[in-house]
């Protein structure tokens, strides 16, 4: 199933359907509506090709400004009818930068930052805006890519929650969200991506300090879904969905 849900691109890392997965009774996600992926900056024509062909209608970009502006998309030409962008947040770059200008990086340290971030980002209201606008967008049942950088962490949370909203099991819920690991190449990105790292921080890092913020591991989504606490809640009053717009949101993805 892993292999079926992973859609291989040139330019673009990470792109595939997180539907799918069982809702029980007898239901399942609906495929080739929910999308996630990495940025969309080096895509090639038969990428953006390949995107339009998918129909998307909304793109929810996780990222900050600075992120976008130093890594525009580029998109399929028509692009998706409704883009929603995270505003500044209050950081004055991408925090994941700023943890990495620190230097004297080692694997403890980057485990324990991505902990951090998996903490802080779901109650960050740049986020939950974006978060919500996408639940409100879905009830209309139709194509959605979300994304952020690499897709695993703003993103893997996002996709975490659609997926429970909609009832999945969270053996499941970790099975799509740890399939980043499967999706990407770590070996061969950590020595380049150590090198982009020095060109922007000027820092120098030992690639093998970056794999536990390369890939995912299930305690990073256990410490986002612990600081979210009880969904309904969370839905409600963070995201501003009620739980009609849940049961919409079901009625519509679930076949």
């Amino acid at each position: 199933m892993s292999a079926a849900r992973i859609i291989a691109l040139d330019g673009v890392h990470n792109f595939r359907d997180f539907g799918g997965w069982s809702a029980g009774e007898d239901q399942s996600v609906a495929r080739d509506i929910l999308f996630r992926s990495g940025h969309m900056a080096r895509t090639t024509a038969a990428d953006r090709a390949h995107i339009g062909a998918l129909k998307i209608s909304l793109l929810a970009d996780l990222r900050q400004p600075r992120e976008r502006a130093r890594e525009p998309n580029a998109l399929p030409d028509p692009a998706p009818a409704k883009v929603l962008e995270t505003a500044d947040g209050g950081h004055s770059e991408a925090p994941h930068l700023s943890f990495l200008r620190e230097g004297n990086l080692t694997q403890q340290s980057v485990r324990a930052y991505m902990i951090s971030a998996y903490q802080r980002i779901p109650v960050e209201p740049h986020h939950q805006s974006v978060f919500g606008g996408v639940f409100r967008h879905l009830r209309g049942g139709t194509p959605t890519l979300i994304h952020c950088a690499a897709g695993k962490d703003r993103t893997g949370i996002l996709a975490a929650l659609i997926l429970l909203a909609l009832g999945v099991k969270r053996e499941q819920v970790f099975e799509d969200y740890l399939m980043t690991n499967i999706a990407v190449d770590i070996d061969a990105l950590l020595p380049n991506i150590a090198e982009r790292i020095a060109e922007q921080t000027g820092e120098q890092v030992a690639p093998e300090a970056l794999r536990p913020m390369m890939g995912v591991e299930a305690d990073y989504l256990e410490n986002a879904l612990s600081v979210i606490g009880p969904l309904d809640t969370y839905f409600e009053s963070a995201l501003g969905v009620g739980k009609e717009d849940i049961s919409n949101l079901r009625r519509t993805l679930l076949r």
